[in-house]
């Protein structure tokens, strides 16, 4: 699959396409969520994965709007426990922050369309 990874974080970034790509995903890395919408809706992507407190535009708002536009795209959103007040009522999985390498492979493999 080739996956959006949106953080503001360049460190989890880099730790987060290493970790994909060594699992076969072909990775697309943005930080900041303007950037995000841009990649969505300008490329071919098959899943976004969301940290929800970015600068700009969060997670959850970008998984708001992908709703919207690219309903049948799948969304994960990230986040540590200050993002929780903003993750109840999006529709998207989340995964807490920290997580170890594997739990972020396995939510991914969950993203993918049943065949």
């Amino acid at each position: 699959m080739r996956i959006l990874v949106a953080d503001d974080s360049p460190q989890l970034v880099l730790l987060y396409r290493a970790v994909l790509e060594d699992a076969g995903h072909e990775v697309v890395s943005v930080s900041n969520g303007m950037a995000a919408i841009a990649a969505v809706e300008g490329g071919q992507v098959d899943a976004a994965v969301l940290d929800v407190l970015m600068p700009g535009v969060s997670g959850d708002a970008i998984a708001a709007r992908l709703r919207r536009t690219n309903p049948e795209l799948p969304v994960l959103l990230m986040t540590g426990s200050y993002g929780e007040q903003f993750v109840v009522d999006v529709g998207a999985p989340v995964l807490r922050k920290p997580f170890p390498p594997e739990d972020l492979v396995r939510a991914v493999e969950r993203l993918r369309p049943s065949a």
